[in-house]
């Protein structure tokens, strides 16, 4: 069942925001991916090696969707290219090496399936290389249910910038009004904003609210029963019909 802090959505929307609902388009980490505990791991071992003390560090910069480089300056300081290349590389490292504890998000394949047999196309807009992102796809069995897979690789600027999700839009043939974005993060959040787009937090319920304050349309902590009724509500819905429940949303924990 939807959980009880998903937004509440006019079933007739579509004619009220004069869009339908055309296409998905999914964040890899965190919505695809049940990958949050195997990096958040990877970089505790890191950051630990780099002479940081584990009882003092707080790894909630990580859930904000910001890209490689930058956590590395948050939590290290100003360094040089070379060194921050390499400890990247020992961060896909200590990533790989749990890589077999991977799993799906809950309810992903279903909701995929659901969209397909609807016809309603689906894609994947990540942060993550190529190469990661599409590993993690066959590792699931799930590539054929995505028609378009762009990474953070592709040129233009990393989220809260719009350009994946622009770019992934481009590639469908659709336009932004006509799609949803399921995202969990912050940055996620605000470049689908950006781009145009309604966007679905999809998270725990303690963090829900930070997705909230960043303009998600909807709240979920678990993908709907019924995935393309309730996108395709999430499309037509006005912004008065979406940001009523989010008074309801858990307040943040200190």
């Amino acid at each position: 069942m939807p959980n009880s802090h998903e937004v509440q959505l006019n079933s007739a929307g579509s004619s009220i925001h004069g869009a339908t609902l055309e296409a998905v388009i999914f964040d890899l980490d965190g919505v695809v991916a049940d990958s949050h505990p195997i990096h958040e791991a990877a970089w505790k071992t890191l950051l630990v090696e780099q002479g940081i003390d584990s009882a003092s560090l707080n790894l909630d910069f990580l859930y904000a969707g910001h890209p490689r480089r930058e956590i590395l300056r948050h939590y290290l300081g100003s360094i040089e290219l070379s060194e921050m290349e390499r400890l990247g590389r020992r961060k896909d490292d200590l990533y790989a090496i749990a890589r077999n504890k991977l799993h799906a998000k809950p309810g992903i394949l279903r909701v995929l399936s659901q969209l397909n047999a609807d016809g309603i196309l689906c894609a994947l807009a990540t942060s993550a290389g190529r190469v990661r992102a599409h590993e993690s796809l066959e590792h699931f069995g799930i590539t054929k249910h995505f028609s378009v897979i762009v990474t953070g690789e592709e040129p233009g600027a990393p989220k809260p910038a719009p350009d994946i999700f622009l770019l992934a839009a481009v590639r469908m043939g659709v336009k932004a009004r006509q799609c949803v974005v399921v995202e969990d993060s912050v940055a996620g959040v605000l470049a689908a904003r950006a781009a145009g787009m309604r966007c679905a937090g999809y998270a725990p319920s303690a963090r829900l609210f930070e997705l909230a304050e960043a303009g998600a349309n909807d709240l979920i902590s678990d993908f709907p029963d019924d995935a393309t009724r309730h996108f395709k509500d999430l499309v037509g819905a006005t912004e008065s019909q979406q940001a009523a429940p989010r008074a309801s949303a858990p307040q943040p924990r200190g």
